[in-house]
């Protein structure tokens, strides 16, 4: 199953299954700072708060990274927690881990790449660099962040739909006609 989302998507996911006690309150904005320690929804901690930047707060959590909304975190006994418990939470980024590793095994040339619902294949890998991947496609080459693939049942894709990428495709040779 496509997991276009990700790892944001699966902890808030989580985080609506859990049940939450009608008395818990958002956690207050003046609690969300960095170096701020974050809690599990039993008082657990789980990570340091490194950022917070409009409505993300990055977190982290045994020396991984986690962005998660502000509304993800109640005003815990402890401080911020988040709506979760510990095992889910590290459960989650385990699997983000996992994923990100089997996205790197078959991003890699000559690896066909599909739209998100997996129905159309919208190009090759030509050549992979630290930011991306070049597709060739029959637009042309285009550049994709390596944020943008992940595994579907078909094999490698990119969070966008055919349409959507076909209007990516002419977007970004019309800045590069105009030389942005």
């Amino acid at each position: 199953m496509p997991k276009p989302l990700g790892l944001l998507a699966s902890l808030c996911l989580a985080a609506a299954a859990v049940p939450v006690a009608a008395a818990q309150n958002p956690a207050p904005a003046t609690a969300l700072i960095p170096g701020a320690k974050v809690y599990d929804n039993a008082g657990e901690e789980v990570g340091t708060i490194a950022k917070v930047a409009g409505d993300k707060v990055a977190v982290v959590i045994d020396g991984n990274g986690l962005v998660v909304p502000k509304n993800a975190f109640v005003d815990g006994k402890k401080g911020p927690s988040l709506k979760a418990p510990k095992a889910k939470i590290l459960a989650v980024l385990h699997q983000a881990e996992k994923d990100a590793a089997a996205v790197e095994a078959a991003l890699k040339p000559g690896a066909e790449v599909r739209t998100a619902d997996g129905a159309d294949v919208l190009g090759k890998v030509a050549s992979v660099n630290p930011q991306g991947a070049v597709l060739a496609t029959s637009e042309g080459n285009i550049t994709m962040p390596r944020a943008a693939f992940f595994l579907s049942g078909k094999g490698l894709a990119v969070k966008v739909t055919k349409e959507g990428f076909a209007e990516g495709v002419k977007a970004a040779k019309k800045r590069q006609a105009e030389g942005r």
